[in-house]
């Protein structure tokens, strides 16, 4: 009877030592084991045309996530392309902008791709005076649908009045960029 005893302590012990050394394990090396489910693959790209765009490179990096989870070849339903899948017509005019040398077909290129969509989001920040949530709508719904919203008071423009945008795409899309942004800012 003693014996059985000890065996279950010491099976309990040794339970509540793997437990102890568990989550250990995950305190210490959460970083790099989240950083294996959210990486930053093309990051020296992104910083170096962010730093020059004045964008956030974490928030480009969210973006590129939930657009495309970094596979350059990414298209979407709509024809949306490459990385930051920006649409064929929007690249073409930020192209035109810019006075680039570039082609539409160029979208899937990861650092062509980046380049148009970093100054894209730069556009759009000033746009909106640098609102974060403001651009992000802007990014999936368009700046000028995003524009009529708020002038016509449908939307308020607040991250706390996300229900109200219009199109329940944009809401679930701000809100996941929104999220993965702050995890992206926690994990580089």
């Amino acid at each position: 009877m003693v014996s059985a005893i000890i065996i279950i302590l010491s099976k309990r012990r040794l339970l509540f030592l793997l437990l102890v050394v568990a989550i250990g394990g995950v305190m210490l090396f959460h970083k790099p084991l989240c950083r294996l489910l959210f990486p930053f693959p093309y990051r020296e790209i992104v910083e170096m045309n962010a730093e020059y765009a004045g964008v956030d490179p974490q928030l480009v990096a969210a973006l590129i996530y939930v657009e495309s989870k970094f596979k350059p070849d990414a298209e979407s339903r709509r024809g949306a392309r490459g990385l930051m899948q920006l649409m064929p017509e929007t690249a073409s005019w930020v192209i035109e902008q810019k006075g680039l040398n570039h082609q539409v077909d160029d979208l899937y290129d990861p650092e062509v791709n980046i380049k148009l969509g970093i100054w894209y989001l730069a556009f759009l920040f000033r746009e909106f005076n640098g609102d974060r949530v403001l651009v992000l709508a802007a990014y999936n719904a368009g700046w000028p649908k995003v524009k009529e919203w708020l002038a016509s008071g449908a939307w308020e423009g607040k991250v706390n009045d996300l229900h109200r945008i219009p199109y329940l795409e944009t809401r679930r899309y701000v809100t996941k960029i929104m999220r993965t942004y702050y995890l992206y800012r926690y994990l580089y």
